[in-house]
């Protein structure tokens, strides 16, 4: 059958077309979500931070990526190497059993470095200070963010500025005598923090962008987080994907997460695009063919085969010598209302004038089989043999 296209449908598929063509030659623009994985290599993404511990700021050290939440991690035993806990994210919400988990590390001697922009209030109140976003206006119209160490042996006195990849919140409402101020802007605000827990230490940074791909490469801002990671010693390192925002987009919509990567986002518009070309070409009434309608078969005979393929193959000459017996039964009681008991035989002979002696070999015959495990052939072939006999010359 010729296709034929309707010539209506001819603006349409051509507005698909230069859809398709815009999405597919349209240069892909910077994504600039945050999420700080480690293999992630676009701008907020921290490929080059895990590349920069790796090979200089803790060479020939082991690194542990863990996907679980803070409370699931094992218990340190004694015999264990102090670690390093890395911690870089927009938002580490951590539940109360997680920070008292958090907190148990440090005492033990562990590292805890926190970079994060917004904290649980489980958190922030185990610290004894509060993120809070610096909403004034004089703030909210800065473009850049300068970023220095109190400690100017640390830095020599350098500064490090911020162009797009900064947060605007602060450090506040801390407690002077447990906390060591680390860090602040040209502002004097509080931008990086210490307090000490038993034999160990949390670090607590307001800046996780600080941390990112954007600020490695961007001016000398990798002096920066050489500067914050250099108060960690030389252990092995624990580093943090379960605190990250990617883990909240992975569990909303699939089809966000599908426009989210270019390559699925251009698959799948390609199938949508062939769907619709689907629908308009089937979309034309077609000329069936006319089913050819089978008259309905006797399954009668079929089932008779199959009955006796069945019985045949498995050889059960007992189970058929029984159903017989039981069909005889059922015969005798409606054909004379009676039942095929011994104190019934010679009532049975008068209904059916057939010999008592003939009936009465049968009922021994039956109540041989009844007692048997197995029956030969042979023996099966003799019961139907009396059975038909009786079948044909009752009356």
């Amino acid at each position: 059958m010729k296709l034929v296209i309707p010539k209506s449908t001819y603006p349409f598929i051509v507005i698909l077309i230069l859809l398709f063509l815009v999405e597919l030659l349209t240069p892909t623009p910077i994504d600039w979500t945050q999420n700080f994985n480690s293999n992630d290599k676009r701008p907020f993404g921290s490929f080059l931070l895990m590349d920069l511990i790796e090979t200089e700021l803790f060479p020939n050290q082991e690194i542990e990526v863990k996907s679980i939440p803070l409370f699931n991690y094992q218990e340190r035993k004694n015999s264990d190497t102090l670690k390093n806990y890395i911690f870089i994210t927009n938002n580490l919400d951590m539940k109360d059993w997680d920070v008292d988990r958090l907190v148990k590390l440090a005492e033990d001697g562990n590292q805890i470095f926190i970079a994060a922009s917004s904290i649980s209030f489980a958190l922030a109140d185990t610290l004894n200070l509060q993120v809070s976003a610096n909403v004034l206006l004089a703030n909210l119209n800065k473009t850049v963010r300068v970023q220095k160490f109190e400690n100017r042996k640390l830095s020599s006195n350098q500064t490090f500025k911020y162009e797009k990849a900064f947060d605007v919140v602060n450090i506040e409402n801390f407690n002077k005598d447990s906390i060591i101020i680390l860090g602040r802007d040209t502002d004097k605000n509080l931008q990086f923090v210490k307090k000490q827990f038993g034999k160990g230490n949390i670090f607590f940074c307001c800046q996780p962008l600080a941390f990112t791909n954007y600020n490695v490469v961007t001016a000398n801002n990798a002096d920066y987080i050489a500067g914050a990671f250099s108060y960690l010693p030389n252990n092995p390192i624990v580093w943090d994907e379960y605190y990250k925002p990617i883990r909240l987009l992975r569990h909303s919509s699939p089809l966000k997460y599908l426009l989210t990567h270019p390559p699925l986002k251009l698959t799948f518009y390609l199938l949508l695009f062939c769907l619709i070309f689907l629908l308009i070409f089937q979309g034309k009434r077609q000329q069936r063919t006319v089913p050819v309608i089978q008259p309905l078969r006797n399954t009668s005979l079929d089932f008779i085969q199959t009955l006796g393929s069945l019985y045949y193959t498995k050889k059960n000459h007992k189970d058929i010598a029984d159903k017989k017996f039981r069909y005889f039964k059922e015969f005798i009681r409606n054909k004379y209302h009676i039942e095929f008991r011994i104190d019934n035989i010679k009532e049975l002979s008068r209904k059916s004038g057939l010999p008592e002696k003939t009936l009465k070999i049968l009922m021994d015959q039956c109540k041989s089989i009844e007692t048997l495990t197995h029956l030969t052939q042979e023996g099966l072939e003799d019961f139907h043999s009396k059975i038909e006999y009786i079948y044909n010359n009752c009356k």
